[in-house]
């Protein structure tokens, strides 16, 4: 099976799990594809309320009267509540579900940048702006989702997706944000109309957080609380999904019905016992067992030189072209939205190039470490070429592009590996990977704080940290598997 039919297939296959083998990329039909589509749409709404404050920082700048610094505490605080949030609803979904994490993130990051509009000083806008921060945590269920959807094989294009259609959502607020307010200044002062413009991303959190809960499913068995029952093996075949090509002649995952999955339950003549549900270990202990797992502290790090530079450079983007090229707020919103509607296919190929490769090289994830320390050594190198690429805008944007694509890149190839880290305590995992993003969120936006309008230099130190993570790839181990071995491996057949 090809990359391009495991994308764009006639329908869904499943595993002996009831997770999809394949994806329907442009298919609503639940569980699978249905959870897919709500997972980053979801992570998207949430990004474009998280990053709507920095396209209006000019006007916000001069309406609160604020000095460099304090928007730069203001940008270093955006993602300090994103760590904690981050480290608590991975092991939340592993509880009560992603649907319901995701909901529940999305309202109260409805009622914090609804409030945003109420800031009368710098303080009152890093306290919001920390607050807002917690929607953030929306990556984490996003990727949950799909890898409870999905199986191992296309399990890294499936986040790959989800999370690079998501992060899409910074590029779309830098573009669409200055334009709602040009809107609402037509008949409301400047003072009044930046305030407003926050409404509409936090009624589309909520109508979004309604969707999730309502329309959505857990994961493709019954109920969530019967996820590692064999009631899901029972429920896909019910349904008529096929397990192998060999079946898929003649069914279509649009032909199952609509209802809800506790709906196929209650009339089930064949209804499977469900065993005893598991005591799980509590939320603090989870996440201290996984920290004790080298693999998970290395991609930690290594998120945190990939989301974390995206944060850092989603937060002052659009200021750097407004100061160092002179350009108006809008003009420095479009361009400054190159950056983050580049996730529309450079996440996705990072993870989908890794599936790829890992097919090539057999069992195990030495392939999709092969890429994702290549993809690491270029977005270090194209990062210091940025440092050096600012003399001119045109300079500027060409390597702008190159940079943000491997920036986005090694999320979706981090991604393609850490639901093989540990798979019996994911929602730990993934919210600690989750966390270390912003983690280096915070460092690299202290560094461009530190440095200031000494982009030049800022940028280097962030190349430097890039190939320092690279290099980490070296000493990561997987399923008793490290790169390293693969190497010797091509060298010594």
């Amino acid at each position: 099976m090809t990359l391009a039919t495991k994308i764009f297939p006639k329908q869904i296959l499943v595993d002996e799990h009831g997770k999809a083998t394949n994806i329907k990329l442009f298919s609503f039909a639940r569980p699978h594809m249905r959870a897919m589509q709500l997972s980053w749409l979801s992570f998207f709404i949430a990004f474009t309320g998280w990053f709507a404050i920095p396209p209006l920082m000019p006007t916000i700048k001069t309406d609160l009267k604020l000095t460099p610094s304090q928007i730069s505490d203001a940008n270093l605080t955006s993602v300090s509540a994103t760590i904690l949030a981050r480290l608590m609803i991975g092991p939340l979904c592993d509880r009560y579900g992603p649907r319901k994490a995701m909901a529940g993130l999305l309202l109260v990051g409805a009622i914090t940048i609804g409030l945003a509009g109420l800031v009368s000083d710098a303080n009152g806008l890093i306290v919001i702006r920390f607050f807002i921060g917690i929607v953030g945590a929306t990556f984490v269920p996003c990727q949950y989702w799909a890898s409870r959807m999905f199986s191992s094989n296309i399990v890294g294009t499936a986040n790959a997706i989800c999370g690079g259609l998501g992060n899409m959502g910074a590029g779309v607020s830098y573009f669409l944000i200055p334009l709602i307010y040009n809107a609402f200044a037509l008949g409301l002062p400047p003072h009044q109309a930046w305030r407003v413009t926050f409404v509409v991303p936090a009624c589309l959190c909520i109508l979004m957080a309604a969707a999730d809960y309502f329309l959505g499913d857990d994961c493709p068995g019954d109920e969530w609380k019967n996820r590692d029952s064999s009631l899901e093996n029972h429920d896909v075949e019910k349904h008529g999904l096929p397990r192998t090509a060999s079946d898929c002649d003649s069914i279509e995952i649009e032909e199952m019905d609509d209802k809800k999955p506790t709906d196929r339950k209650e009339t089930s003549s064949n209804a499977v016992k469900v065993p005893d549900v598991v005591e799980q270990p509590s939320v603090l202990v989870d996440l201290l067992s996984q920290l004790k797992n080298p693999a998970v502290l290395i991609l930690m790090i290594q998120y945190g030189c990939s989301f974390g530079v995206e944060l850092a450079v989603d937060n002052m983007i659009g200021e750097f072209f407004h100061s160092h090229f002179g350009l108006s707020q809008t003009t420095s919103g479009m361009l400054g939205s190159i950056f983050g509607l580049m996730n529309l296919f450079s996440r996705a190929s990072g993870g989908m190039l890794a599936d790829y490769v890992n097919t090539l090289t057999g069992e195990g994830v030495q392939g999709r470490m092969l890429v994702h320390f290549i993809v690491f050594f270029c977005q270090g190198a194209f990062l210091i070429g940025f440092s050096f690429a600012m003399g001119a805008l045109s300079s500027s944007l060409v390597v702008l592009v190159l940079f943000s694509y491997f920036v986005q890149a090694g999320c979706g190839t981090t991604f393609s590996i850490v639901p093989f880290a540990n798979p019996k305590s994911m929602g730990a995992v993934y919210g600690l990977v989750g966390a270390g993003g912003s983690i280096g969120s915070i460092v690299f936006n202290y560094i461009f704080k530190v440095y200031g309008i000494n982009y030049t230099d800022a940028f280097r130190v962030i190349g430097y940290a890039a190939l320092a993570a690279a290099l980490c790839t070296l000493l990561l181990k997987i399923q008793g598997r490290m790169l390293l071995g693969l190497l010797f491996k091509k060298l010594n057949p």
